[in-house]
């Protein structure tokens, strides 16, 4: 009797025991992740296991690239959702500010030497300072604009020299007044220094544009450029048509859209002046970063006169056609 009694006694202890024991198991239906950190819980998880919750909780998923359109400063894994910015508008800008002084100087070439000679569009006027041995030329194209060249121009290029263009140390100094090419304000500094011979036996210069602005229709283009211009052919003749020239150097700038960029030449640029009245440089290769976004890779071609280039962007291939 006394044994039965205790074992009456016992069986409640024994049930009480048990419903302990499973609540202190715990047994979630799964895991939510509240502010980083796993959370059990009976119903609607988010995920059904712990190690699920621990290796996701607290992720953000997203484009973690800092030069993307996209991009999520709080994302701690990349989802492949980046989306890049494929504009082409400073190299554009870049190629249209690099023809123009391209432009530019053949003008000046030819100016130089003509000695002065006075035409209707332009008008050379050759003024001589034999005290301080430097000399003017003022190419004139007039207040209203003429075409030459194929194209629309106005205003004057004042050039000051201390030599010819093929003396060895010889500066030519241009600059603009009210000077426009087909409606566009041009202003700014080119520097031509002839440095004499190099270690090819060819002539070499530097070519230096300041401070340069192209004022066009959809905004203002600022480019500095600095280059080397080794002259590879058509030295020792007096036309034009033969003279082939091989170019290094730098640019940079802001493009009508305000982003800064900078241009670095990779593979020569050759300028051919056979190519004439079509854009000078045939063949060679840049690369132009704009700031903030990936390198923009410019080629010129494959030794044809044309004003075609192709911009590769992050692997995407974009063909340009240079106004000339």
């Amino acid at each position: 009797m006394k044994k039965l009694l205790y074992l009456l006694l016992l069986t409640p202890i024994i049930y009480f025991s048990s419903c302990s024991k499973s609540n202190s198991n715990e047994d979630y239906a799964g895991y939510n992740c509240v502010d980083g950190s796993c959370v059990g819980v009976f119903t609607n998880p988010q995920y059904l296991s712990l190690n699920s919750c621990d290796s996701l909780c607290g992720v953000i998923f997203g484009c973690t690239d800092p030069l993307a359109n996209n991009f999520n400063p709080l994302a701690t894994v990349d989802d492949s959702s980046c989306i890049y910015s494929l504009s082409t508008q400073a190299c554009q800008d870049h190629l249209t500010a690099e023809n123009i002084f391209n432009d530019v100087g053949h003008i000046i070439e030819v100016g130089l030497q003509d000695n002065g000679q006075s035409k209707a569009c332009p008008n050379y006027n050759l003024m001589n300072s034999d005290i301080s041995n430097i000399d003017t030329l003022i190419i004139d194209f007039g207040s209203t604009n003429c075409l030459h060249n194929g194209k629309l121009r106005r205003g004057r290029i004042n050039i000051t020299y201390t030599g010819k263009y093929r003396d060895a140390y010889s500066v030519i100094t241009s600059t603009f007044d009210n000077y426009y090419v087909n409606d566009n304000l041009v202003q700014g500094e080119r520097v031509v220094t002839n440095q004499g011979i190099n270690s090819n036996g060819n002539m070499w210069f530097t070519i230096d544009i300041n401070n340069a602005s192209i004022a066009t229709a959809n905004g203002i283009i600022n480019w500095n450029s600095n280059r080397v211009r080794e002259w590879v052919n058509g030295e020792n003749t007096y036309t034009f048509t033969d003279d082939v020239y091989k170019i290094t150097g730098s640019a940079s700038g802001n493009a009508v859209n305000g982003h800064a960029f900078s241009m670095q030449i990779t593979n020569p640029l050759e300028v051919d002046f056979a190519c004439l009245p079509s854009c000078l440089i045939k063949s060679g290769e840049a690369i132009l970063s704009p700031s903030g976004y990936y390198d923009r890779i410019i080629n010129y071609g494959n030794l044809i006169c044309d004003c075609n280039v192709d911009v590769t962007i992050n692997g995407s291939t974009f063909p340009i056609v240079i106004e000339n």
